[in-house]
């Protein structure tokens, strides 16, 4: 037999309801029970082969998934989230407020607010400093002192930066054995700014053509030669050279304007070389032509005019493969390519500068002598001839 405890229970209950003082209706009811649960509980075996009785199969009672631990259905964050309204907005000011506790920059920051805020305290009990100024939503500042934690972190070592910075040129500014090196010079002196176009869907044979046509010349007269050239991607050079034109003005303060007097006294071979120039209608000052390394001459009026110094063409990445098909069922892969240009914007000041130093060193180098007077050396019994 394949009883379970359930069934046995009932099987051994089921005599008991005949037990003596009851009635003869309890009694013949509790008869006529009994094999009827007895032939549901035996076994196919015991019932015959060609019985269709099947045993009554239950779940024993200590099974594991029966005594397992059942999770909450609710977890504290939610109990504070469906609590009263109180304790809900409670919830809320302390995610919104300040992270209590000791922080790597907490004095610092304490620095950083104004002297008249005073403690306040949080609802938690803790003390904490009132924020004042506009704030978003979930709490975060917007004062400009605190916005600008994120671009300067550690504003002590910035400090003592500049700090060592200011002392190192103060003592080569005024220690007379100190010089101060050429670059450095011409980076604190003069002003440029670099800028690069993003791939164009062009080759670099055809758009090196263009760099060269504005290589030299002034940014007007490099945006006149965009505007009028026949070439596709002229205007995509042009945007380029109005975008560079743009930031060196307003990142690089360039092309301000200014006079040939402030620029330091020019050589006689560049003062000379001044073409009846006429007089500047701003400055009052007379154009000088100086000759560029290209050996062409070249008007100055004006010492902050911007021309394009460099200009050179970058290789991109494939654009894409298209098939070609020909002849016979043969196929060739075309690439298409991408390419981009920079260009690097300069003073007017920058080629004077330029010009006055290939002057100075040809005045150093001194004549060119056709046989110097140097020692024969590498003597032979025969002529050379």
């Amino acid at each position: 037999m394949s009883f379970s405890a359930p069934s046995r229970r009932l099987l051994q209950g089921a005599p008991a309801l005949a037990a003596p003082g009851t009635t003869t209706t309890t009694t013949t009811t509790a008869n006529a029970l009994l094999p009827a649960l007895q032939a549901l509980s035996l076994s196919p075996s015991r019932t015959g082969a060609g019985s269709s009785t099947r045993a009554i199969h239950t779940t024993p009672p200590k099974q594991w998934f029966w005594n397992r631990n059942k999770k909450p259905t609710s977890s504290p964050l939610e109990n504070e989230v469906s609590g009263s309204k109180a304790a809900r907005e409670k919830f809320v000011e302390r995610l919104a407020g300040r992270l209590e506790g000791p922080a790597m920059f907490e004095d610092e920051v304490k620095e950083s607010l104004p002297s008249d805020t005073s403690p306040d305290t949080a609802p938690d009990g803790s003390e904490r400093r009132a924020r004042k100024g506009p704030t978003t939503k979930p709490g975060a500042s917007l004062v400009r002192e605190h916005l600008a934690r994120s671009v300067n972190p550690d504003p002590r070592a910035r400090a003592r930066w500049e700090r060592k910075m200011v002392i190192r040129q103060v003592q080569r500014g005024t220690n007379p054995f100190s010089h101060e090196p050429k670059a450095a010079r011409i980076a604190r002196t003069e002003r440029q700014v670099t800028s690069r176009s993003p791939f164009l869907a062009t080759s670099t044979k055809k758009l090196v053509h263009l760099a060269h046509q504005i290589q030299g010349k002034t940014v007007t007269e490099a945006l006149v030669q965009m505007r009028f050239s026949k070439k596709k991607f002229a205007q995509e050079v042009r945007y380029e050279l109005e975008r560079a034109r743009d930031r060196a003005i307003t990142e690089r303060g360039m092309a301000r304007g200014g006079s040939l007097s402030s620029l330091p006294a020019l050589p006689r071979t560049v003062s000379s070389a001044a073409r009846a120039g006429g007089a500047n209608s701003k400055t009052g000052d007379k154009g000088i032509e100086i000759q560029t390394k290209d050996g062409k001459w070249v008007k100055i009026d004006d010492p902050t005019r911007m021309y394009v110094a460099e200009a050179w063409v970058n290789r991109g990445p494939w654009r894409q493969k298209v098939p070609s098909y020909r002849a016979r069922g043969r196929m060739n892969i075309l690439m298409r390519p991408s390419a981009s240009i920079s260009v690097v914007l300069k003073e007017e000041k920058t080629r004077i500068r330029e010009a006055v130093d290939r002057e100075a060193k040809k005045l150093r180098q001194g004549p060119w002598i056709h046989l110097p007077d140097r020692p024969v050396s590498a003597q032979r019994q025969w002529y050379s001839w």
